[in-house]
């Protein structure tokens, strides 16, 4: 049965939760989204709609999401979680791997790699519910068993080399700040296809992403050179 998985976003920044929604939502195989901004709403949600996975972030305003972490695997919860946090510091992160945390990103999250990670757990849920028995080829993706680190040969689907050479060397001066929005007017893209190019850049840590508080309206993403 192809089911549509659920996702709980668990996120202080209303704004910046309400992104990563939207991205989620267009995304193949995730079905239903739900928002939380504390740890008590967290529980709360958990208990009512089971979510097949969870974005935990570690600081919110009424303690740590990986105390929650702690609570799931004593109380074996079937889902999965994925820390998206800023907390990059090594104490974290092996608490986070103890706990069994299926993904670990930093934020800024590069989208690219918030997409990665999401087919992989779909894909992971799906062996999970099939009856028949997992070769050792699906048994290592389920595990992730070799090196991320590995460049791949050939490009994904609907990224050329020429257009990312382009968009690369927009990148060129340190001091350079782009949203897709000017990056589809330099190339003469669409603003989707510029923006696809910009998070696969972010996801490959050729560019670095960060999201931008303007005054008014919602929270920009903008793409800068690796430092």
């Amino acid at each position: 049965m192809n089911q549509s998985m659920t996702i709980l976003i668990v996120e202080d920044e209303t704004a910046l939760a309400e992104m990563h929604a939207e991205f989620i939502r267009q995304t193949p195989g995730c079905g239903q989204v739900w928002l939380a901004g504390n740890l008590v709403q967290t529980r709360m949600m958990i208990e009512r709609f089971k979510p097949d996975l969870i974005l935990l972030d570690n600081y919110l305003p009424d303690g740590k999401g990986i105390t929650l972490l702690h609570e799931l695997v004593q109380n074996r919860y079937p889902g999965g979680v994925v820390f998206t946090t800023a907390a990059s510091d090594m104490d974290t992160v092996s608490d986070a791997v103890r706990g069994g945390v299926f993904d670990y990103l930093v934020k800024p999250i590069a989208y690219e790699r918030l997409q990665q990670t999401l087919t992989r757990y779909k894909q992971r849920m799906q062996m999970l519910a099939s009856n028949a028995s997992a070769s050792q080829r699906q048994i290592d993706e389920m595990f992730n068993a070799y090196a991320r680190g590995e460049q791949k040969a050939v490009l994904p689907v609907g990224i050329d080399e020429l257009t990312l050479e382009k968009v690369q060397l927009l990148f060129t001066d340190p001091d350079a700040r782009h949203t897709a929005e000017t990056v589809a007017e330099v190339l003469k893209l669409s603003r989707t296809t510029a923006r696809r190019y910009l998070e696969f850049c972010a996801g490959c840590q050729l560019i670095m992403a960060e999201i931008v508080y303007g005054k008014v309206g919602r929270p920009q993403r903008t793409y800068r050179a690796t430092i």
